[in-house]
């Protein structure tokens, strides 16, 4: 990569206003193993609980909208009614938010979701990896995982990832710039 023809940003975790909760998801897929991560977040960035589980999926976009549909039904359950959502497949927001048609074995998933936002106020939005890196910590546990678990204790190195978020501190994203004709 040519150092000319790079751009490096700042990107960081928001916290969400209040009484929204905030919800990252992930899914790790790989040809032998998939897995999804899941963590809740209030408005001054305390994490409410999370979870980690194995999955089987058909591809990498089926186990991110399985990852976000688990969310959304536990935030449901909980009676959780203003949620922020920020996942790091700008294909899956587009699939919500605007009317795209969805591959045949996500569409199922899409209605389901899409049904949450009649009883929750529902934000999606798309964020960069680096702003998602817990929730994609939690998707690779998950994917190696035998059983699901979700807690409110965390490791070492989910809890270093969650206190550089709470703390408001900026991940450098490096980026081709594309250059012009």
């Amino acid at each position: 990569m040519d150092a000319n023809n790079i751009k490096i940003i700042k990107v960081r975790w928001e916290r969400p206003p209040y009484p929204f909760i905030k919800i990252n998801t992930d899914g790790s897929y790989t040809n032998k193993r998939a897995g999804i991560g899941v963590i809740f977040r209030d408005h001054i960035g305390h994490t409410l609980l999370f979870y980690k589980a194995p999955y089987i999926a058909e591809d990498a976009l089926e186990i991110e909208v399985a990852a976000l549909y688990s969310a959304l039904k536990f935030a449901k359950d909980n009676k959780w009614k203003w949620i922020s959502v920020e996942v790091d497949s700008s294909l899956l927001v587009e699939l919500l938010t605007i009317k795209i048609s969805s591959p045949w074995h996500i569409n199922q998933w899409i209605h389901k979701i899409k049904n949450f936002s009649l009883e929750i106020k529902i934000h999606f939005s798309f964020v960069y990896r680096e702003v998602n890196k817990p929730a994609n910590f939690l998707a690779m546990e998950g994917a190696n995982a035998e059983h699901a678990e979700v807690s409110t204790t965390l490791s070492p190195p989910l809890h270093l990832l969650t206190q550089g978020d709470k703390l408001q501190i900026p991940y450098l994203r490096v980026q081709k710039q594309m250059l012009g004709p």
